[in-house]
């Protein structure tokens, strides 16, 4: 068996309980129609729960105004902290969730998903305008805004700890662009470096993985995952650390992981035996329990209201699912989760709603705030998916590009007057008058960019003049992908003595990786990597390591262990504590 393929095309469909050919055989409008369904419900159970959102049974009432919470309304709250100010949220507009969603999406292109710019300028923006956030997705995405980190060494305060549910919420994409939603190989790479740029405790990978392979039985078979369907997409899980050590700059990630935490497989077995005993705990719930009651047992015996596992990713992944099996009905599904007070209401309606509105025959009863950017984001990766090339969204060029140094720094001015974001583009109007409060130099303004996304987004008193920033170039090729890299064949490598690092971090599907030769590359990297870390303070050894790396190595393998060099020293040069 090579891998990553983890299995065979036959073995793997019989795997998630899924006919052969039934997701190969989906034409585009189909896939389309299951696409853009999915992410609607998704963004309408986000925009529905964020309104009960971290209150209580109270606070819920003053944000309703006492009405009960049936579907999205108008509201208000206070955004950016204390320095913050209080808003008029629209009715539909959804949080953080969604918005890392379209983040995740935009950054998939025809050859795959750009991880590089996804961490260097979708996080780092995101910043500026986020509506809600974890504290491992915040203190991630700031740390990535620095020239030198990068997404596979994002070692932030906490980060070997981060195990919430930040990544499990925005993965769906990878699904919806994948060519074979039915070959878990075909998207769980993808789905692993996303959620590593944030979350590396296999708690948080395991919630990401579990929910992507649930949103792909329901896109493939045109049914709800069953807790036997969710057992099978457990075995698959189990064998994430062969996705990773296929995987040159995973296999780092992980030599870093370790570094930090200890044996990741031990880690990621206990995160199995995890999902293994919650669901046989999920399966004895009272089937004769109406919806609400068998939902507010499932919560009550997982524990989702105490703080010390309300965040839980693979908890959320599961809760998320086992709301499909108390309430079938999108609308009232998501409902059910959205007053379930004290829980985390808005992340686990939107992945339920990903996963009921996969097998959809109706769009929800209201539209979310941006419903047509949803649309059309939908129709571009089921595009992809079908092995089309749509559009995409044009990157600055990653190596000039500097990320705002503060949240109040992504909004500038154009030259020629008008306003943008940076990364994300140009400002197609602004929606109302800025918002700010006495004692504060900081303004909050409505803007929608000319993609048609909607931001509330944070600047400062005087918006200065955008230094120019210039974008990637794109080079079409219908064999081997379009975008801002196009993907270099092996010949041309060998030529150019290794590919770029870009060119291996958008180089990682089974279609165009070598996993063999991955794998190899991850663990002479490691290999190297221990051997320092064992003679750190043997400058002679150091250097012999790092000029054979600079003599022999791709340019991958020179990034990763420079990365891992710069480490080492910063850590043996700290002080050490006198016993």
């Amino acid at each position: 068996m090579s891998e990553p393929d983890l299995f065979s095309r036959d073995e793997t469909l019989a795997t998630l309980g899924v006919d052969a050919g039934g997701a190969s055989a989906m034409g585009i409008k189909e896939r389309a129609a299951r696409v853009e369904r999915s992410a609607l419900w998704a963004a309408y159970g986000d925009a529905l729960g964020w309104i009960s959102e971290l209150t209580d049974a109270a606070g819920l009432t003053r944000r309703t105004g006492g009405m009960p919470l049936n579907e999205p309304i108008a509201w208000k709250r206070r955004i950016g902290g204390r320095s913050g100010v209080t808003v008029h949220l629209p009715r539909g507009c959804y949080s953080d969730d969604s918005q890392l969603r379209l983040a995740t999406g935009r950054a998939i292109r025809s050859d795959g998903f750009d991880v590089e710019a996804f961490a260097k300028v979708e996080l780092p923006v995101w910043l500026s305008y986020g509506l809600g956030g974890g504290r491992s997705t915040s203190a991630a995405a700031t740390r990535l805004g620095n020239r030198n980190s990068t997404w596979w060494s994002n070692t932030f305060k906490g980060w070997s700890k981060s195990g919430g549910n930040g990544a499990a919420m925005r993965v769906q994409p990878h699904v919806w662009a994948a060519r074979a939603p039915e070959q878990p190989e075909s998207y769980l790479p993808d789905v692993v470096r996303n959620a590593v740029c944030t979350h590396s405790h296999p708690t948080g990978l395991m919630g990401a993985v579990m929910h992507a392979l649930c949103v792909a039985h329901a896109m493939t078979s045109g049914g709800l995952p069953s807790p036997d369907d969710v057992r099978r997409a457990l075995r698959v899980a189990e064998a994430v650390p062969a996705i990773i050590n296929g995987d040159a700059e995973l296999g780092f990630w992980r030599t870093v992981f370790e570094r930090e935490a200890g044996n990741f497989d031990r880690a990621w077995a206990d995160a199995v035996d995890e999902v293994r005993e919650a669901i046989c705990f999920m399966e004895s719930w009272n089937a004769d329990l109406s919806g609400t009651g068998r939902y507010r047992s499932m919560v009550d015996g997982l524990k989702l209201r105490d703080p010390a596992k309300r965040g839980s990713g693979l908890l959320t992944a599961l809760a998320a699912t086992g709301l499909t099996w108390c309430e079938a009905r999108p609308a009232e599904a998501l409902r059910i989760a959205a007053n379930a007070v004290g829980t985390d209401t808005d992340t686990i309606a939107t992945m339920s709603g990903a996963i009921l509105g996969a097998i959809a025959d109706a769009d929800p009863p209201v539209d979310v705030l941006d419903a047509d950017l949803f649309r059309s984001e939908a129709g571009r990766l089921a595009k992809i998916a079908c092995g089309r090339h749509p559009p995409e969204h044009m990157y600055p060029d990653l190596l000039h590009w500097l990320a705002p140094k503060a949240r109040a720094d992504a909004l500038v001015r154009s030259r020629e007057g008008g306003l943008l974001v940076r990364g994300l583009g140009r400002v197609a109007d602004t929606l109302d008058d800025p918002i700010s409060r006495k004692g504060i130099h900081f303004w909050w303004h409505w803007v929608r960019l000319e993609s048609g996304q909607t931001l509330l987004i944070k600047s400062r008193d005087h918006i200065p003049v955008a230094i120019e920033e210039r974008p990637t170039a794109s080079v079409v090729s219908p064999v081997e992908g379009n975008g801002p890299f196009r993907l270099a064949r092996s010949d041309e490598k060998a030529q150019a003595g290794g590919a770029d690092i870009r060119d291996i971090a958008r180089s990682k599907s089974p279609v165009h990786r070598d996993a063999a030769s991955d794998s190899t590359d991850a663990e002479k990297v490691r290999d190297v990597v221990s051997f320092v870390e064992k003679h750190i303070g043997d400058d002679r050894e150091v250097g012999r390591a790092l000029r054979k790396v600079a003599r022999k190595g791709t340019r991958g393998q020179i990034a990763a262990f420079t990365w891992a060099l710069i480490d080492l020293l910063r850590d043996h040069s700290k002080p050490r504590e006198s016993p």
